[in-house]
């Protein structure tokens, strides 16, 4: 291993100046799942840490992180100690080849770290595999002994418990015995001698560590199924929302105790459950003391008391808080509506009740938000239902989609991610100071609207000067304004709209109409894997103030923000592209938290009015300037004067004519389209645009890498994939010129500045 790692070494020394040094601190991240795989990073000093859920893998040095991957990394790396890394450009196989025939002496590195990075995985695969069925026969065994002690303690086990209908699991992405078996006897016996072999042949070599990386991305993805399933069924055991088996038992032994029966068999079960709990090592930990307390006070307590039951409106109302007259009215109004929620728009009672429900519900909504933020009352399950998906009472949904929304509200962690938000989770984050409210529906921010008050006289400077400070009207503004008309909009049906969730929107499965994180994430990188510089924004350098690179634009990668909105709609929105005047903030996409429509062709959709939106904001006035060469300009340029443009034919001309008519002259409504078409077809080389378009197209959304390569012998876009790359590889070269020339004057290339040259690469 020492002399491979100072192979590596060598590489420093100046033969290949594209491997570049990077150190990092232990806990700081090499790489983030759904990061887009732009560079591998070899190690060469110290530990990095692959993280699953629940299972960890370490790599040393020589280990290459990102050989697994594909285009965007499924697997989170942190430092687990300082460590000095190699930073090699590569987004698949092609560079791969490139690099290895320029240093042959690096194929057996990369391919030994390839095999051992394999067989870790099929290590950690095996040990998830043998958690997965562990947790099956626990629960299968527990459930079963909860069940017999119902029986012979005469009471009525409770019904519909989530652990009686957990199924086996079926995986999707399965290693095989013989695969794992194969990787086994290769490393333990034969290592040196494959080693041996495969070097000696460039495409043995690149076949072995490709053929090795497909297996790793698979095994890597059975993980995640597995974690997955484990994540979404542990709830069934231990949860804080109390349908569990442990809660349950709980209950069994409250009711033996209560009529003086032995509960000693029944204890006996429970401290089973806790010991099997943190055998398992699934749950967090602060689930299973919180659980090992209420057992040992259940314990002490010598009867059990039941809790009064009220219906779920009932509770939400005396959670916001209502009593006396307004806690009649607002359940006598949501008990009258629910008698005519599915009534047409025809029905002139259902419309004014509709009416009046729309302008409660922000009410009610914004009491109880104060209630759960200002730490006054506790969030349980049936507030998670009416905060993340406005659900009411039963009698809006029937009993099994409020079965369903109830188990899915155990799992609101699949609709969160960094970038994905609740409409609660993100009221809350604007309550804390976290994001700033959004435009409005008059296209103003925040301050904009507070300016115009002031200007019409409803506030004083100094009322306007407290606002701009004052969170809660923060949030206040984001509900009232944001909130209500989104939550509209993204609906569908106008006339049809009520914010409360009610069974005849719910027309599929929950599990299949909810929008995940992941969801989100993948229909998102599938329009970002073709137009690779989609989110990419020309920024000054957040660090470094050298000369050399202070005034030196980078390009920045700024993913945008997307809010569920409670309600089961057919629109996706692009509300805002940046999220205020600055241009390094996010965007900020709005998506029904349920939907039955295609999601990847709805966020495709809006993809291509940020592209329009967001060069609009950069070039400003100058938008439609064709002096100012741009995306806007040139194709505002195009459509304003197509029928004196000579490229374009009669048919073209006619043909642009009938798009301009039903897109009522709406020019971005246009390129919208021919966006969706760029992206769907013709990265796939099928024409549907017509060339001048497609000059337009490959000038500002170009296709990446992978895709040109593809497209290079084609005689539409031979020549503009010349000129592009030919103008990348100018900029590269530029680039790293003057990054060397700072890294000599004490600089430190951070990773914004690799990003950027990654960037020319793509």
């Amino acid at each position: 291993m020492r002399s491979e790692a100072g192979v590596v070494c060598g590489l420093d020394c100046g033969k290949e100046r594209r491997m570049e040094v990077i150190h990092l601190k232990a806990g700081e991240n090499v790489a983030k799942r759904k990061d887009k795989v732009s560079a591998w990073y070899i190690v060469q000093e110290g530990n990095v840490t692959l993280r699953h859920e629940f299972e960890e893998t370490t790599l040393g040095p020589n280990a290459i992180i990102g050989i697994l991957e594909q285009d965007w990394f499924i697997c989170d790396y942190y430092a687990s100690t300082d460590v000095t890394l190699y930073v090699f450009p590569c987004e698949g196989v092609n560079d791969l080849k490139q690099f290895l025939a320029a240093e042959p002496k690096m194929r057996r590195i990369f391919l030994r770290s390839a095999l051992l990075q394999r067989h870790q995985l099929f290590c950690a695969y095996a040990d998830m595999y043998h958690k997965v069925r562990q947790f099956q026969n626990l629960s299968d065994t527990l459930y079963e002994e909860y069940v017999y002690l119902c029986a012979r303690s005469k009471v009525e086990a409770k019904q519909s418990l989530d652990v009686a209908n957990i199924t086996p699991l079926e995986m999707q992405h399965k290693a095989e015995n013989w695969e794992i078996n194969n990787s086994n006897s290769l490393i333990r016996g034969a290592l040196d001698a494959y080693l041996n072999l495969m070097e000696t042949d460039e495409d043995l070599c690149i076949g072995s560590i490709m053929e090795a990386s497909a297996q790793m991305h698979r095994i890597a993805r059975g993980i995640r199924e597995m974690t997955n399933y484990l994540r979404n069924n542990r709830d069934a055991l231990f949860s804080q929302v109390r349908s569990d088996l442990f809660h349950a038992s709980l209950l069994l032994q409250s009711g033996v105790k209560a009529r003086g029966g032995d509960d000693g068999e029944i204890k006996k079960l429970i401290e089973k459950q806790l010991g099997y709990a943190k055998e398992l090592g699934i749950f967090q930990e602060e689930l299973l003391v919180s659980c090992a307390k209420e057992y040992a006070s259940n314990t002490e307590k010598e009867t059990a008391v039941d809790q009064e039951c009220k219906t779920d409106l009932e509770y939400i109302l005396q959670f916001a808080g209502y009593e006396g007259d307004k806690y009649q009215e607002m359940q006598e109004l949501f008990v009258a509506y629910e008698k005519v929620k599915d009534a047409d728009n025809k029905d002139e009672a259902a419309y004014r009740l509709r009416k009046q429900v729309g302008k409660v519900f922000y009410e009610l909504y914004w009491d109880c938000f104060l209630q759960a933020v200002e730490g006054r009352k506790k969030i349980t399950p049936v507030m998670e239902m009416f905060f993340n998906f406005a659900y009411i009472d039963q009698g809006f949904l029937g009993e099994d989609k409020t079965s369903e929304l109830y188990q899915l509200s155990a799992h609101l962690d699949m609709c969160a991610s960094d970038h994905v938000f609740t409409i609660f989770r993100w009221l809350r984050a604007v309550y804390e100071g976290e994001k700033e409210p959004s435009k409005n529906e008059f296209d103003m921010d925040y301050t904009a609207y507070l300016n115009d008050g002031l200007r019409r006289g409803e506030w004083t400077k100094e009322e306007v000067a407290r606002r701009k400070q004052d969170q809660k009207a923060k949030a206040r503004y984001e509900l009232e304004n944001m909130f209500t008309s989104v939550n509209r909009v993204t609906y569908g049906n106008i006339t049809m709209f009520s914010p409360v969730l009610c069974e005849k929107d719910l027309f599929n499965s929950l599990d299949k109409m909810v929008v995940t994180a992941d969801r989100i994430e993948d229909a998102f990188n599938t329009v970002r894997k073709i137009d690779y510089s989609l989110f990419y924004r020309p920024m000054l350098p957040r660090t470094g103030t050298s000369d050399l690179i202070k005034n030196e634009m980078v390009m920045e990668e700024i993913l945008p923000d997307v809010i569920l909105m409670p309600n089961a709609g057919t629109r996706a929105m692009m509300w805002q592209e940046t999220a205020s005047v600055r241009n390094d903030t996010p965007a900020r996409f709005m998506i029904p938290i349920f939907t039955a429509v295609d999601l990847q062709e709805a966020i495709l959709e809006n993809c291509g009015r940020y592209r329009w939106e967001m060069c609009r904001k950069i070039q400003g006035v100058r938008w439609n300037d064709i002096r100012e060469r741009s995306l806007t300009s040139d194709y505002y340029d195009y459509l304003q004067f197509y029928r004196k443009n000579r490229e374009l034919s009669a048919e073209t001309k006619d043909q642009i004519k009938g798009a301009l008519a039903r897109a009522k002259n709406n020019f971005r409504e246009i390129f919208v389209k021919d966006y969706q078409n760029w992206i769907k077809y013709e990265a796939k080389g099928g024409f549907r645009l017509n060339r001048y378009v497609r000059q337009i197209m490959f000038t500002y959304c170009p296709f990446s890498k992978a895709y040109r390569a593809d497209l290079k012998t084609n005689p539409m876009f031979a020549d503009a994939i010349g000129k592009l790359e030919t103008n990348n590889a100018r900029n590269y070269k530029r680039l790293q010129g003057l990054y060397e020339k700072y890294k000599r004057e004490g600089g430190t290339i951070t990773p914004e500045l690799r990003e950027n040259l990654n960037f020319y690469q793509m």
